[in-house]
């Protein structure tokens, strides 16, 4: 089992790993200066601007949430199903490991078992939209 020290907050809340703020940090970056931008001018030239009541923008910002939220939770209910179907996939193969041990000759049984794993490894690795071919390669029958 590996044990791992236990994160603190600030840890958490600075790591890039796993992040998806890398992706989003330039748009993040425009959209603050765009906004910088506007407020700076409502500033400098209030006359451009009209006065505009909070209200539509309380409304935009409630049905936006709730529509973020419908979305976060079909995402991960997605995720979290294509999780399971890997995790079944891994189990039945470690299944079919046991259950070939003492049915088929070596040679025939390591063939099939190595074939198994070179497709689990495609697998994960299509999904992680990476190179299917180099994750499949040590496990054919070129490797053998």
């Amino acid at each position: 089992m590996i044990v791992r020290p236990k994160p603190n907050l600030l840890g958490m809340l600075f790591s890039l790993k796993g992040s998806i703020a890398k992706r989003i940090a330039l748009r993040s970056l425009l959209v603050t200066l765009l906004a910088s931008v506007i407020v700076l001018v409502e500033i400098w030239h209030p006359a451009y601007f009209s006065k505009v009541n909070a209200t539509p923008f309380t409304l935009l910002g409630l049905s936006l949430s709730i529509f973020m939220s419908f979305r976060n939770n079909a995402c991960y209910d997605r995720w979290w199903e294509g999780r399971k179907h890997l995790g079944q996939l891994i189990i039945e193969v470690r299944s079919l490991i046991r259950q070939t041990q003492g049915l088929m000759a070596a040679a025939e049984r390591e063939l099939m078992l190595r074939e198994l794993c070179g497709f689990a490894h495609g697998l994960i690795a299509r999904l992680r939209v990476e190179n299917e071919m180099s994750a499949i390669k040590p496990w054919t029958q070129d490797a053998v």
